[in-house]
């Protein structure tokens, strides 16, 4: 088991961490998936995914890829009683959700997408609650302090 402190102190510590298209190594590159793996695996292990997506196959495929791979290794939560150190998937128009971010304390993102260039920390905006599709949990995560 692990706290939700824990959880967002690794989180901001991938703060500009530079965007990368398949990548997930904290100070080096990452994209948005790759950085929720990469912060969950000192608390959950390794989560083994295919890195053979395009940085566009949620334009011209309808499969819920991500969707599914969070299903599978997280429990789903409403996605209006999320904590700290929750994931959120977005999605725009009627394709799959295709992007994933923490939930930072206060109710802001951490994530990491190609038009901030960087792992950022910023309020859900307008914009990114209109695309909110789901919320996941890490299994093992309590509250609490360290």
């Amino acid at each position: 088991m692990f706290t939700r402190d824990a959880l967002i102190t690794e989180a901001r510590s991938w703060l500009g961490t530079p965007w990368h298209h398949q990548a997930s190594v904290k100070g080096v590159g990452c994209d948005c998936i790759g950085f929720v793996r990469g912060v969950a695996l000192p608390f959950v292990g390794a989560v083994p995914m295919a890195l053979d997506y395009p940085e566009t196959w949620h334009l011209y495929r309808a499969e819920p890829r991500m969707y599914l791979g969070f299903k599978e290794r997280c429990e789903e939560i409403d996605k209006h009683e999320t904590r700290p150190g929750d994931i959120l998937l977005f999605g725009a128009g009627k394709g799959p959700a295709h992007h994933c971010a923490f939930v930072s304390p206060g109710g802001g993102l951490i994530h990491c997408y190609r038009e901030a260039r960087v792992v950022v920390e910023q309020s859900l905006s307008s914009w990114w609650e209109a695309k909110l599709r789901h919320a996941f949990r890490l299994p093992g995560v309590v509250e609490g302090t360290d």
